[in-house]
């Protein structure tokens, strides 16, 4: 087992579209790659699988431009297969955006091609995907997208593919794939004895408990699963709590954005809470890595404990839930925000908020020593105006795509772009502003939210590619409110 079980989304691809079905049959459409990629790198997934079923059965390359943009969203790993006959195919993938190439009909056809593609990518880009199902008391080898049955025994098989340069295999029981009954731990110990390098396990996770006993009993480094994550029955977050409960060591699903809080010495963050509709304060809580995952996941408040030592969400027993509206970080990482809209009392006295006015301090403001009462409201003006900026916060995206320029990182979707040139980046924010537009007549709140985030994200790598810096932007906006003030700089 690896120092960190992976948890991999696959996405089963045919004609473009996601598919799942049972025991490789019968599949159903199972929704958008793209969109599907995106969402499973936000959930915290650790990479992603991307196999086109049909391509050997069809004998067929992979699709490399629906790869290419899949690749395009991604910053995790991203392994691709299906189709792959020869060194020039894997090499068109990987050129696509691809990190590994799977193959599994063609290495059965000729055991060598697995060894070429070792020695021209490295086994770090060589993973063999073994479809393998019972025959008595023994596993066999299938291909063609589990079309076609082998004789070849199922543990002699992966020994050799190690021997010729494999650096991972993929290992899929057609038996339990679909039927959501678990994975076949006689499959995976039937491989690990065989194998010393990593063991993906795939087919069959159907609940949360599916998952450790792959990896504590069956011997895998990683667990793969599609059907309970395109339906959404539960998510990677889920999946790596379930694992880490069980005493399996995993990294942590960290929703996107929150990758670089600034927990103290006890994992913890402090985490003011504030109504989203009047703009109260309601509360202040702790929360760890955990239970920020969760407030994402679920749009509910989750906290800390730091008495009972335990996670805990918000009006679980008292039914005043907090549903939480946005996330908030402030410029220092080192405290959360959240908004929400309560349901009853946040506070367990059931006051409308835990904090209550400090005696020794008047209620109404006053102006400061030698200010005149009519600079208060201007300068009331200023603060909210300020405020309203200060909420969209824009400086870390700016500082983590700088780093990305300055130190460019393998996978990376942010240095795959600049690459490309200011056209290109250019061309995505064009693509993004009409996917804003649509989505602000035709999605929810939380969909148009989304994908003012890309378009963001997308104008931020432009100003990279240009070399424009953050503050010939801020210094615009500065001029635009000051004429509207009719105040000009040097007034100031």
């Amino acid at each position: 087992m690896s120092l960190a079980v992976r948890v991999i989304p696959c996405l089963d691809v045919a004609g473009g579209r996601v598919v799942k079905g049972l025991r490789f049959e019968n599949l159903r459409d199972a929704g958008d790659p793209v969109e599907a990629a995106r969402r499973y790198e936000a959930e915290g997934a650790d990479e992603l699988c991307f196999l086109d079923v049909a391509a050997s059965h069809e004998a067929r390359g992979t699709l490399v431009d629906l790869v290419a943009a899949v690749a395009d969203v991604l910053s995790i790993p991203f392994t691709v297969g299906g189709g792959v006959r020869s060194v020039e195919d894997a090499g068109a993938l990987l050129a696509a955006g691809a990190d590994r190439v799977t193959v599994n009909t063609a290495a059965v056809a000729d055991p060598g091609l697995v060894t070429r593609l070792a020695e021209r990518f490295g086994s770090q880009c060589v993973v063999v995907a073994v479809d393998a199902k019972r025959d008595g008391e023994r596993f066999v080898v299938s291909t063609h997208g589990g079309r076609r049955i082998t004789g070849i025994e199922l543990a002699s098989w992966v020994a050799e593919v190690t021997a010729c340069g494999a650096g991972e295999i993929l290992l899929t029981s057609m038996d339990a794939d679909g039927t959501l009954a678990g994975f076949d731990l006689g499959m995976l110990k039937a491989a690990r004895a065989a194998t010393s390098v990593p063991i993906v396990a795939s087919g069959g996770a159907g609940e949360l408990a599916h998952f450790a006993p792959a990896v504590l009993d069956g011997g895998a480094d990683a667990v793969l699963a599609a059907s309970v994550f395109h339906d959404r029955t539960f998510s990677v977050g889920q999946v790596k709590r379930a694992l880490s409960a069980a005493g399996v060591p995993v990294r942590p699903a960290v929703p996107a954005g929150l990758e670089r809080i600034a927990f103290d010495a006890n994992g913890l963050v402090p985490v003011v809470v504030r109504n989203e509709r009047t703009g109260d304060v309601l509360t202040l809580a702790w929360a760890n890595a955990e239970a920020l995952a969760l407030t994402v996941e679920t749009r509910l408040s989750h906290f800390w404990s730091r008495s009972r030592q335990e996670l805990w969400k918000k009006g679980e027993t008292s039914g005043n839930l907090q549903h939480v509206v946005r996330v908030s970080v402030d410029c220092d990482r080192d405290a959360v925000l959240y908004d929400v809209e309560p349901a009853g009392p946040p506070c367990h006295t059931g006051a409308a908020s835990c904090f209550a006015p400090v005696e020794a301090i008047p209620d109404a403001p006053s102006a400061a020593p030698g200010a005149a009462a009519s600079d208060l409201p201007a300068r009331a003006a200023d603060w909210t105006e300020t405020a309203s900026v200060e909420t969209l916060d824009l400086g870390p995206l700016f500082e983590v795509i700088a780093a990305r320029q300055a130190h460019p990182e393998p996978g990376s979707y942010t240095n795959r772009l600049l690459a490309k040139g200011i056209e290109r980046c250019a061309q995505k924010v064009g693509e993004e502003g009409v996917e804003t537009a649509l989505a602000a007549v035709t999605r929810d709140d939380a969909g148009l939210a989304a994908e003012i985030a890309d378009l963001m994200y997308h104008v931020v790598v432009l100003m990279a590619a240009r070399g424009l810096p953050p503050g010939a932007v801020a210094a615009e906006l500065a001029q635009r409110r000051q004429k509207r003030r009719g105040t000009r700089p040097e007034e100031k």
